[in-house]
């Protein structure tokens, strides 16, 4: 008599053979996976990443993810509550044309360079007392900045730049332009067509703190990098007829008599000025009598025009025509304040340029 007895597996040989199904199962869904993947052209690598979920979460038991270094999210601090929030690094800007706004952009250190555009590292507008001694001139140099950019910074100084009183305030740009002060109806727009740079060149600046959709509030100030002022006023006449013409048009402040040899013309800041003839310029600098950036012409007949207290000369030697821009109006030199001093000479005699001038007034 035989007996047929089953004998039952033991518990570990039972786990062995789940284990094996499961990895037999697993095996056929990669399979399956790497078919569809190859189908749908996708790289095999995404293909495991898109079944990696289905198939780890049918594992009996917990699989730790590790971190992968093309994860791109960094890792979370732990949530210790439903209405917990973390904030890091924050900062609450009030007015965001207020310094709060570029301190946080940027922090100068003296090492690394200012990430916009800027003259000597500065990132911002800063303020300069003038001091006993000081000339436009001199501060101009000190900041690296030019003349125009000073004036166009400081109402004050725009109509008369070479009177400064010791403790006035100075705007000092980080940027070579204007500075402007909006006003009723200004837009982005028009303050850029005013000076003549891109809406961009404004709105990416970035110590203007400017947000779209880029209003304007009357009084907001802005900086206008590398924007220019452009003085226009009428050219005079050539006036063919006359012994010379006007040099500029404006208006006469001191007129020719014996403490006085010449004529005072009143012109903006920067007024361009014409030679009164055809002559050669036999100076053009910088004069030591006081009478600051001084044009001498020759008009080879005994005749010279004087042309003196200009802002600069645009021509420094050569022929020159009459009607040809010579140079700018300013007030260097003693002078209290913008205009052209024009002088007539005869075989070296001062004489009065109304007599020889096509009209008594200016045009």
């Amino acid at each position: 008599m035989s007996l047929n007895l089953k004998v039952r597996p033991s518990r570990g040989e039972r786990r062995s053979r789940q284990y094996r199904r499961m990895l037999a199962l697993a095996g056929a869904a990669l399979f399956l996976a790497c078919l569809v993947a190859l189908q749908r052209e996708q790289w095999p690598r995404q293909a495991l990443a898109n079944l990696s979920q289905d198939v780890l979460a049918s594992v009996p038991i917990t699989v730790v993810r590790a971190p992968s270094q093309s994860d791109p999210s960094p890792p979370q601090a732990e949530q210790t509550g439903a209405d917990s929030v973390a904030m890091v690094n924050s900062a609450v800007v009030e007015n965001p044309h207020s310094d709060a706004y570029t301190a946080d952009l940027y922090a100068f250190t003296g090492k690394d360079p200012v990430p916009w555009p800027n003259v000597a590292g500065r990132a911002r507008i800063e303020i300069y007392v003038v001091q006993s001694g000081d000339s436009l001139w001199e501060i101009a140099e000190r900041f690296q900045l030019d003349i125009d950019t000073l004036r166009w910074s400081n109402p004050e100084l725009e109509r008369n730049p070479d009177i400064l009183s010791v403790g006035t305030e100075l705007r000092i740009l980080p940027v070579p332009g204007v500075y402007h002060t909006a006003i009723a109806g200004d837009t982005i727009e028009s303050v850029a067509a005013q000076y003549g740079v891109a809406e961009a060149a404004i709105t990416n600046f970035p110590p203007n703190a400017l947000f779209p959709p880029y209003e304007l509030e009357q009084g907001q100030g802005l900086i206008v990098p590398y924007g220019r002022k452009d003085v226009v006023t009428p050219k005079p006449s050539l006036a063919p007829d006359a012994a010379i013409a006007w040099p500029l048009v404006g208006v006469i402040t001191n007129g020719f008599k014996p403490e006085h040899p010449a004529l005072d013309i009143g012109a903006p800041y920067g007024a361009t000025v014409y030679a009164a003839d055809d002559g050669t310029i036999t100076y053009a600098d910088w004069a030591k009598t006081g009478y600051g950036y001084t044009i001498i012409i020759d008009h080879g007949d005994g005749r010279e025009t004087w042309y003196n207290h200009l802002k600069g000369t645009l021509l420094s030697s050569g022929f020159v025509a009459r009607g040809a821009p010579i140079g700018q109006a300013g007030s260097t030199g003693r002078s209290t304040g913008p205009h052209l001093h024009f002088e007539l000479r005869l075989n070296g005699e001062r004489v009065n340029p109304i007599e020889y001038l096509p009209s008594a007034t200016p045009q």
